[in-house]
């Protein structure tokens, strides 16, 4: 295991090309010892993950798209504000 303390959080979708079901791939994904499942939402996954382990879970989740979460987006605030 190279386990580097760092890990990276990953988005992962299933497509119409997925072999594997989104229960099939929630036990690839927990058959990793420091994965962790963060939410399951239909068939998408969001883990923390090792990101050594990355290109393995690839291999393992054929017709899943696997990418990196970014940093959250700011949305403007389009609130009306009535100074005083």
């Amino acid at each position: 295991m190279n386990y580097t303390g760092t890990m990276r959080r990953l988005v992962i979708r299933q497509t119409r090309n997925a072999t594997l079901s989104a229960d099939q791939a929630e036990g690839v994904v927990r058959a990793f010892d420091q994965a962790r499942i963060v939410n399951r939402d239909g068939k998408t996954l969001l883990i923390d993950f090792d990101p050594c382990e990355i290109d393995q879970l690839r291999e393992r989740l054929p017709g899943w798209l696997v990418s990196e979460q970014g940093p959250p987006v700011p949305v403007p605030d389009h609130c009306l504000r009535i100074k005083t």
